[in-house]
Order: C-alpha cells, then sequence, then structure tokens
C-alpha cells in the first residue's frame, strides 16, 4: 500500500518543523539567531524574520483550530496584522518564546493528524469560501510555511548571518 494523504501532510509539517528535506528546515532557518538579528529589517517596509514567525505562528494555530473542530471559518479582514513586531527592543527569552510557540504549533498539528482519520481529510471545509478538502488546505499550509522558512533564510543572508 502506498503513502496515505495523511502520510504526505505529516512529512510535508516535519520537513517544515525540523525533518531536513529539499529546503532547510524552520528549526535550522532559526539556528543561533539572537533576538537582535531576529528583529532586523532592512527598511522599515520589509518584514524581519521576528515579524514572520509570528504571522506563521498565527496561522498554523487558526487552521489548527479549524482542524479540530475549535474554531470555525471566518476570513481574517488584514493579513498585514498578522505580521506582529515589538516596539520595543526585545529580549533573547521573549525570542525563544516565540521560536518554542511555532515549534510548538508544528508539534500539534503532526498530533493532530496523526490522530485524525484518513476520511477527515477528504471533508470540505465548513464555510470556507468554495469547495476545499482538508487534505488541500493542510498541503497549502505547508507550501505556506516552506514559503517563508525560505523568506527567513534569506533575511539572514541579507544578514550575512547564513552559513551554507
Amino acid at each position: 500500500m502506498g503513502a496515505t494523504k495523511k502520510d504526505l501532510l505529516m512529512d510535508q509539517l516535519a520537513a517544515c518543523k525540523n525533518d531536513l528535506s529539499w529546503f532547510p528546515t524552520f528549526q535550522d532557518s532559526i539556528e543561533g539567531l539572537t533576538a537582535y538579528e531576529a528583529t532586523w529589517q532592512k527598511h522599515e517596509s520589509s518584514h524581519s524574520i521576528w515579524k514572520i514567525v509570528t504571522h506563521l505562528t498565527f496561522w498554523n494555530e487558526k487552521w489548527l483550530k479549524r482542524f479540530m473542530d475549535k474554531e470555525s471559518f471566518e476570513s481574517t479582514a488584514n493579513n498585514s496584522l498578522t505580521f506582529e513586531g515589538p516596539n520595543q527592543t526585545i529580549t533573547e527569552k521573549q525570542w525563544n518564546n516565540v521560536v518554542s510557540k511555532l515549534d510548538s504549533v508544528y508539534t500539534d498539528w503532526l498530533k493532530a493528524l496523526k490522530e485524525s482519520p484518513e476520511s477527515k481529510l477528504d471533508e470540505v471545509i465548513a464555510n470556507y469560501p468554495g469547495e476545499c478538502p482538508w487534505w488541500g488546505a493542510v498541503s497549502n499550509l505547508c507550501t505556506h510555511n516552506a514559503y517563508h522558512i525560505g523568506q527567513i533564510v534569506y533575511i539572514r543572508k541579507q544578514e550575512r548571518n547564513w552559513q551554507e
């Protein structure tokens, strides 16, 4: 028997979290990063790594709550508000807490997928615009994570703070 949708999605999420695959993982992308480096922005209109991590946390948490039937689908009015940045200098502890929160959400996603029946992935998401099955939404969420992990690596390269 081949891989199931659940197997493929768990593999994609693990690749984003910490299972090295074709691209650096989230854990690799932030390895050794200081709080100061995490809040660096090339210019005011660009995102810092901190902002990208809070954005990823927001969307991964939101979709996990929906997947676990703890929240119904409602459109978010302003995506730019999900890129929260600190208004002051942050401590290493604050940075580590932000990183731990996203890592924990990835772990919760993997657990939720593992424990869900395969049939859940074929269910159409209630109140979602258009007909979108859960497997499609989770797959897109993984792509979204990979995209932003790439941005983190790119920002680190701009800072000259990335080792190949």
